[in-house]
């Protein structure tokens, strides 16, 4: 588990950059920088999320189960903020998207 990423996150969602679950990453007006999927996210899930990717030519990426996503009951999650998802995606590896 990376201690960095989930610091970013933290930082994220302490700015109010971030939408949680994956009915409100589509329905988001925001521009999102990149999309992050816990391991456990169900097949269907991990599909759908895939698809918002590729219509907002944005990244995405699986991260662990973090303590700080479980107390939020949340499997998906994308960063608006461009900063803090450059950050991210500096220490994580990624799945899908350009």
């Amino acid at each position: 588990m990376n201690s960095k990423i989930e610091t970013y996150i933290g930082f994220a969602i302490k700015k109010g950059s971030v939408v949680f679950g994956c009915d409100s990453i589509e329905t988001c007006r925001k521009t999102i920088k990149l999309i992050l999927r816990t391991k456990s996210l169900s097949e269907n899930s991990v599909k759908f999320l895939e698809n918002i990717a590729k219509k907002r030519s944005c990244r995405i990426a699986e991260i662990d189960d973090y303590d700080l996503l479980k107390k939020r009951n949340c499997k998906a999650l994308a960063i608006c903020d461009s900063s803090l998802a450059n950050a991210i995606i500096e220490n994580i590896t990624l799945v899908a998207g350009r």
